[in-house]
């Protein structure tokens, strides 16, 4: 313990010390905020789900070169109908020792889907026979289509055939949970009471400050887990950036924090920036509401969310402020997708409002940076007057959920490499990730009839149309699709960062070098 205490210290204030690192293989990165929420069965935001795949670790999993394979699952049996799957589970432990069983999973995706349970991912199972109904309080969660046969036999039953769904499952929210221990409501907020089945476990975790995973004994495949420790410090970019010139972290940047605009152009000069494909689009949510506090709200109108759409020079975006390998968005999907969206062309005139519009972001340089563009552009363009608020992240997640936000820059990531995952986030108007009040019937009908598609090509045209009429109805305005910006200790080899935004350390090592610690 008195030894754990040292080095924390070392951690904290830094070292001059030089260390081998075969005998200390200790990663050092840095999240912008504190996570939320540690359980994979409510975590969501971009901080949470990377911890949570550090921690935790389901039937399927992204492999070293980024494709999908097994992992809990030792194998499994799918139906002719494409409807049915039999999960063989193979044998593991949690960080306590017992083992994980399908009766984990059965009971985790279960909590998710009772109605008394509360999380905003419960839609990404509906995928799940009658998965849907038992969440709305309109059917029973025994009539659910998962079941554990045995402790290692886990069935699934789908609502329909869904050609990505071993994709899915590599999802955070379909990882087990140790059933019993996960009953209480607080046990995944203490390294205390928190029992993982990963590659790490959860040691310490000051709140605010900084956490500290540590190899877990237990793990499956722990013999190829090289990385001993896992240390995470919560400071702004701009501190961890410094950091990092001063050795002090081994990773900056995507896809847990920002490299600001300002530093991108100097890195790549020095040869310095690392940049690599990544499934991700920037974009503004536009409330799409009559009114919004009582006023009225001239948002509500498709045709002006367009104008503004449409009036956004995107290629001087990525290319004078961003400079960091991003793209301009025309559209929601990412192109490597392959719904190629075309943007057709328009006028611009003066447009007469009484009131500013306001953009509001979280406040970083990156979000400032996009904004001072975007209201540059609206104000010569269109004569409109912007304004821009830039707020902490806690307080503009409340006001969005709240609908009090007019103009709010966001973004997505691809959890799975399928453009479905894009397009759902705006399926229903009351969906967690929708956060613009819009909502379309057309839309909805083409998405539902895209799931019964056993034609590749005939699905790919019907997510085509749909792009469409969210492009046209315009409820958000893509700006920029993602690229990854990092920069890494030399010596650290084989961690992995997926185009999925995934950053996995768990074949990660130091090279037998000496490195300033």
């Amino acid at each position: 313990m008195i030894r754990l205490i040292f080095l924390c210290l070392l951690f904290l204030f830094g070292s001059c010390e030089k260390t081998k690192t075969d005998s200390k293989q200790v990663v050092r990165f840095s999240l912008m905020a504190d996570p939320t929420q540690l359980d994979p069965r409510k975590a969501r935001t971009l901080y949470d789900t990377a911890l949570v795949r550090m921690l935790f670790e389901g039937l399927t999993r992204l492999s070293q070169q980024g494709d999908v394979e097994l992992a809990l699952a030792d194998r499994v049996d799918i139906s002719e109908d494409g409807v049915r799957y039999v999960f063989h589970l193979k044998e593991s432990k949690w960080s306590n020792g017992t083992s994980v069983t399908a009766f984990d999973f059965c009971e985790s995706w279960k909590a998710i889907l009772d109605p008394q349970f509360a999380t905003d991912i419960a839609s990404q199972l509906y995928c799940i026979k009658n998965a849907s109904i038992a969440k709305q309080r309109n059917g029973s969660l025994d009539a659910i289509g998962v079941k554990a046969i045995d402790e290692k036999t886990l069935v699934v039953e789908l609502e329909h055939p869904i050609p990505y769904f071993l994709q899915l499952l590599s999802m955070t929210y379909f990882f087990p949970v140790p059933s019993q221990i996960a009953k209480e409501s607080s046990w995944a907020l203490s390294p205390k009471t928190l029992v993982s089945n990963g590659p790490f476990s959860l040691n310490i975790w000051k709140h605010s400050d900084h956490l500290t995973l540590v190899k877990n004994p237990h793990y499956w495949e722990a013999s190829s887990t090289k990385m001993n420790q896992v240390d995470i410090l919560i400071v702004s970019d701009d501190t961890a950036f410094r950091m990092y010139e001063e050795g002090k972290l081994d990773w900056m940047g995507s896809p847990l924090a920002v490299i600001s605009p300002d530093a991108i152009k100097s890195l790549k000069e020095k040869n310095l920036l690392s940049i690599n494909p990544f499934l991700g689009t920037y974009f503004y949510r536009l409330n799409t509401a009559l009114e919004i506090d009582g006023k009225k709200n001239p948002l509500s109108d498709a045709r002006l969310r367009r104008l503004l759409s449409q009036s956004i020079d995107r290629k001087a975006i990525v290319e004078h402020v961003l400079q960091g390998g991003q793209t301009e968005a025309n559209s929601l999907v990412p192109p490597a997708m392959g719904l190629e969206f075309e943007e057709k062309e328009t006028s611009f005139g003066i447009v007469p409002l009484k009131d500013p519009l306001t953009i509001t972001y979280i406040n970083t340089e990156r979000n400032a940076a996009v904004a001072q563009a975007v209201k540059s552009e609206w104000e010569k363009k269109l004569g409109l007057e912007i304004a821009i608020e830039a707020i902490e992240s806690k307080t503009f997640f409340q006001l969005l959920s709240q609908g009090k936000l007019q103009i709010a820059a966001g973004s997505w990531s691809a959890d799975f490499d399928d453009p479905i995952n894009f397009l759902e986030v705006f399926k229903y108007s009351k969906a967690s990730t929708n956060n613009t009040g819009w909502e379309n019937a057309d839309y909805v009908d083409i998405l539902n009839r895209s799931d019964l598609c056993k034609m590749a090509q005939e699905r790919k045209e019907l997510l085509r149309k749909a792009e469409a009429i969210l492009m046209k109805e315009a409820p958000i305005i893509p700006i920029f699709h993602f690229s990854s910006n990092y920069m890494k200790n030399p010596h650290l080899v084989d961690a992995k960062l997926h185009p999925l935004g995934v950053l996995d350390f768990r074949w990660a090592s130091f090279e037998d070098k000496e490195v300033k610690r």
